[in-house]
């Protein structure tokens, strides 16, 4: 297998170019932050992120708006993302509304959001 199954198509490629940040477990953030490259969330952040692509692990709650190319949540997210990529693993909740280009949903997933696709040629 050429890349694992819980990793957002476009992380590499985002990490690749920008680096790799992370917000430790534990860790709480509210505000606005903008990161290049992945953003990697496993404590709770409350308020604006941007960055190439966000992963919300397992332990990570982020609650705001989330703007990036590739979006994967594992753990739980309510707000809004306007995403490219978007991901939501078995164990994430999500809910608010989900603005996509694709959009992967696993069977376990808890998902209570509004959810529209966004096609490229859209302004």
């Amino acid at each position: 297998m050429s890349q694992p199954p819980d990793t957002p198509g476009q992380q590499s490629s985002a990490s690749a170019s920008g680096g790799q940040s992370h917000f430790a477990a534990g860790a709480k953030l509210s505000g606005d932050l903008s990161a290049p490259g992945l953003m990697e969330l496993r404590g709770q952040f409350d308020g604006k992120m941007s960055a190439d692509a966000v992963v919300i692990e397992d332990s990570g709650s982020a609650s705001g708006e989330i703007h990036a190319a590739s979006v994967a949540v594992k753990g739980c997210f309510e707000g809004k993302i306007f995403g490219g990529d978007v991901k939501l693993h078995a164990g994430a909740k999500a809910s608010g509304e989900i603005l996509y280009q694709t959009l992967t949903i696993e069977s376990g997933a808890e998902v209570n959001a509004a959810c529209s696709c966004k096609k490229t040629s859209e302004a």
